[in-house]
């Protein structure tokens, strides 16, 4: 665009093939934006593009109704699908009847098209309409907007020059460059301009910054796509980039309060099986508030009175997914994977939804379920969606209501959402980003690799749930994982600069890996009494003694028994006498137990030694 040679081209290439973002097996559906943009940077830099993908660009794909009850897919993402099977395939005869009905079916009577079949009735969106277009032309095909059509995306102006993604938008109404740059182009190419050409170039230009890149909107920082779409849009429009433009300042942020310091906060971490281990787990790993997902509320309860009798510092709330919560925006589909929440521990929400598998209106979802969850001193968490252009929406609206506090960044397994959806990098510092838990299965001790390797740092005066709801309200909150998907270095997500500078120097008082905290545990002891109904293998009298050694966990808890162990029993003694515990082993747990039956028995030691560097660890307990 600019004419200019590109520096280190051979350089950039290398980093363009070797660094594909989507780890295989993570994503929903295949991200065919991700392809092409890869496939261009190399066309860009005149370096071939191979054609190994070719075979997976056949037709569209249909998506898992798990995530879209429609099975629709992201038209996003099937165009760029086209996009790039023309060019890397050499085949002129390659069939284009599937992709032809695809694009057809979401093509509105205007001419516009939006990520559902067109036979919904609903109306279309701007960059869906840019990208369905492309595609029929791409496939051969003579499209042209009708004048309906092109009045349509005029309509889309505001007073200020920006650009909607509809004329009249119910839901994240804002201007946006990528909203800019797409109506501009659709009218380039129908041979048409704003209906305030000088209204819109001026807004393009009041979103140059100081720091010398364009924003996508007034309250975004400045980005690479944001000055792309830009620099594009002027260069059609015929206008300047470089002529007398004022940059705006960068958004500031007031000053940080000098009473403020760092807590540990774990997001949808277990909420199930031995709150018991969940306190040792949180002592041990220096986390303060442990919301646990799905956990009922005498489990919440239990864990919070075992908490307060040993002295540990660590307030248990709730952080719930809602299963079975789809959700319905007119003209791109009926999702779940939005209904993630975090609340304090005593609050009585209820169950939700109130049928489910059943779709409701994302008006009716927000006006019930996320108005009583925010009155309730709650907050939802965007977990994800892979439709950009829906994303956009919602969080636009989130940044304008409240509808969502927090973006989930960091994810269990290998997962960075950042990483093949780095679109969501507009919200950073203006909604928190966090570290998202996302747990599966029972026990905590079998989630311990996840909660060692990533967490959600926040800011404030105490750890109180009042202190982390103001953290999270004001971005003072950050994501930061450290484990073997990052080579264990550190990786940050989210922040403002200035709260990542804080937390970056002092690292030494949230660290997990430095010191006394750097060798993980090789077993969890557990003394088991009568009464514990949340403690497996606690006996009706008596007591006993469980102890979980340490296996190679995998993703995630369920494959934790199929995995190598990792640490062995060396001896159990009871007092001055040797014991020998029984093994149980079940589907998603094992562990030994030990039944005392010696009277009088004042405490358990128990000896363990890592399988792998012989390393041996020495657990005790008061049996009193």
């Amino acid at each position: 665009m600019l004419q200019s040679p590109v520096p280190e081209a051979e350089v950039l290439a290398d980093f363009a093939r070797s660094h594909y973002p989507i780890p295989d097996g993570l994503s929903q559906q295949p991200l065919w934006r991700i392809d092409y943009e890869q496939a261009q940077v190399l066309s860009w830099l005149g370096k071939p593009i191979g054609s190994d993908k070719l075979a997976m660009l056949q037709e569209p794909f249909v998506y898992n109704t798990y995530f879209e009850q429609n099975a629709y897919p992201t038209l996003q993402h099937q165009a760029m699908a086209v996009r790039l099977r023309k060019m890397i395939s050499t085949d002129k005869d390659l069939s284009s009847t599937a992709w032809e009905r695809y694009f057809k079916l979401r093509r509105r009577p205007n001419g516009t098209f939006n990520n559902s079949a067109a036979t919904d009735g609903s109306d279309g969106h701007i960059v869906n309409t840019l990208w369905g277009m492309e595609a029929l032309e791409d496939l051969g095909q003579q499209v042209h907007l009708p004048a309906v059509g092109i009045a349509w995306i005029r309509s889309c102006q505001r007073d200020t020059g920006g650009f909607t993604w509809c004329p009249v938008p119910e839901l994240g109404r804002c201007e946006n460059m990528i909203y800019t740059w797409a109506a501009v182009s659709l009218l380039s190419q129908a041979n048409s301009r704003p209906r305030d050409t000088d209204g819109c170039v001026r807004w393009i230009h009041d979103q140059f910054t100081d720091g010398g890149g364009f924003r996508s909107s007034a309250l975004a920082n400045p980005n690479l796509t944001a000055t792309y779409y830009a620099l594009d849009a002027l260069r059609i429009l015929g206008a300047s980039a470089s002529g007398p433009i004022r940059p705006r300042p960068a958004r500031r942020s007031p000053p940080l309060p000098s009473t403020l310091k760092v807590y540990s906060a774990q997001i949808e971490a277990p909420g199930n099986g031995s709150p018991s281990e969940a306190v040792v787990l949180a002592e041990r790993l220096n986390i303060h508030l442990w919301t646990a997902k799905n956990a009922s509320r005498p489990w919440i309860a239990e864990a919070q009175r075992i908490a307060g009798v040993q002295g540990v510092n660590v307030q248990f709330a709730r952080g719930d997914e809602e299963y079975g919560t789809y959700t319905s925006v007119r003209g791109f589909g009926t999702y779940s994977h939005l209904d993630d929440l975090v609340a304090p521990g005593d609050v009585q929400l209820g169950p939700y939804p109130p049928q489910k598998e059943v779709a409701l209106p994302w008006t009716e979802f927000r006006d019930t379920r996320i108005k009583a969850i925010r009155e309730d001193k709650g907050r939802m968490v965007w977990q994800f969606n892979e439709n950009e252009e829906l994303t956009r929406i919602l969080l636009d609206e989130a940044c304008r209501t409240g509808d969502y506090g927090a973006i989930s960044s960091f994810h269990f397994g290998l997962d960075d959402f950042l990483d093949f959806e780095p679109f969501l990098m507009e919200w950073e510092g203006r909604l928190a980003m966090i570290g998202l838990q996302d747990s599966h299965g029972g026990e905590s001790w079998w989630w311990t690799s996840q909660l060692e390797g990533f967490r959600t740092l926040y800011l404030a005066e105490d750890p109180s749930w009042d202190g982390f709801l103001k953290a999270m309200d004001n971005k003072w909150v950050l994501a930061v994982r450290r484990d073997s998907s990052t080579n264990h270095q550190i990786e940050w997500s989210g922040a403002l600069p200035e709260v990542r500078r804080f937390i970056a120097d002092r690292e030494q008082d949230w660290s997990w890996w430095t010191g006394s905290r750097s060798n993980r545990s090789l077993a969890m002891l557990t003394v088991l009494r009568p009464n514990m109904p949340f403690e497996a293998g606690a006996p009706k009298g008596g007591l006993s003694i469980r102890v979980r050694l340490r296996f190679g966990l995998g993703d995630g808890p369920n494959k934790a028994v199929l995995h190598e162990q990792q640490s062995e029993l060396v001896s159990m003694h009871i007092d001055d006498r040797e014991v020998h515990p029984e093994e149980v082993g079940l589907d998603h747990d094992r562990y030994l137990l030990y039944h005392v039956r010696e009277s009088g028995s004042r405490a358990v030691s128990v000896v363990v030694r890592d399988l792998t560097n012989r390393r041996i660890e020495t657990l005790h307990a008061d049996l009193s």
